[in-house]
């Protein structure tokens, strides 16, 4: 009842955000994917973002590189992300370790192993390695780790990249692929418009609560991954947006709205949208996190895939 009574409220709200001007950025993590790398090393998600003519940011995982034996062309895969006019570039650690469980030295040395090869990639292009996110966004156990690994990464210029919207995507994903390898094509284009669907539903919740703590809509900055997933339907979920008067904007752009220096209140090892960092008080943190849509259809789904393992 309380979930559907705070719904409710923000609803209300969303006619006041929809009628001011609402911006994305579109943020994809674990970049390059070199499973689904063509025989030529090239990527179908990067040929779809070449035709959807909106600017990017990519966080790399250079571990991924060394998941097929095709070295070359794994590196000539994410060469082609990185050196593409409308990607800005970032680290990702290199093999996507959890802070909160490996510690400060361990990945210290995950953020100066991960940026090797990607600046070398981008040098002479005009680009730089400025942003870094971490894995799982956990961003350590508890203050003193929070606190200590942002002090590096500022000493090594990085900007911590936060985000506000995400749907889960690596969950459908992995459903998803599922219905592709059993052939079930019905089952695979359901997925794919469920994602698509919920998506939709988790940013008007999100546009309503930035209305509802800030008094306007924030610019939003949206969480995904390289997979088959949004190669297929992450075009479709853009096209939504854009039939509801988003602005494609670039991370920079996104992060100079002044909401991304408001104090974040949580410190801990749980990878919380930002909108909840951002509210004080954890009682109505956990009323709001109990309040964002969720699709329940897909989530069993996902758990009777994996009791099945």
């Amino acid at each position: 009842m309380r979930k559907t009574i705070i719904l409710a409220a923000l609803i209300l709200l969303c006619g006041l955000s929809f009628a001011q001007q609402r911006s994305v950025s579109i943020t994809i993590d674990d970049v390059p994917n070199v499973h689904l790398a063509t025989a030529h090393g090239s990527s179908g998600l990067l040929q779809k973002l070449d035709s959807l003519k909106l600017p990017i940011a990519i966080f790399i995982n250079e571990a991924n590189l060394k998941q097929t034996p095709a070295a070359e062309n794994n590196k000539a895969l994410l060469k082609s992300w990185v050196l593409r006019d409308y990607v800005t570039v970032g680290n990702h650690s290199f093999s996507h370790p959890n802070y909160a469980e490996v510690g400060f030295d361990a990945f210290k040395e995950e953020v100066i192993k991960g940026e090797v090869l990607t600046k070398e990639l981008i040098e002479g292009s005009g680009k730089s390695l400025d942003y870094f996110r971490f894995p799982f966004n956990s961003m350590g156990r508890d203050s003193i780790d929070v606190d200590r690994m942002q002090a590096f990464l500022k000493e090594k210029k990085y900007i911590n990249t936060p985000y506000t919207v995400e749907s889960e995507d690596w969950l459908y994903a992995q459903l998803y692929d599922k219905a592709l390898k059993d052939g079930n094509a019905a089952k695979a284009k359901l997925i794919g418009t469920q994602y698509v669907e919920t998506s939709v539903k988790i940013f008007a919740f999100f546009d309503s609560l930035s209305v509802a703590t800030f008094g306007r809509p924030v610019k939003q900055i949206y969480l995904c991954h390289d997979s088959q997933l949004n190669t297929d339907y992450l075009p479709q979920l853009v096209q939504k947006l854009k039939d509801q008067h988003y602005n494609f904007i670039s991370l920079r752009d996104a992060m100079a709205d002044p909401v991304y220096k408001s104090k974040e209140y949580y410190k801990g090892p749980f990878g919380y949208s930002w909108f909840y960092r951002w509210i004080e008080d954890p009682a109505k943190r956990r009323a709001m996190m109990r309040a964002e849509p969720s699709n329940e259809v897909i989530h069993k789904a996902y758990e009777e895939m994996n009791a099945k393992k």
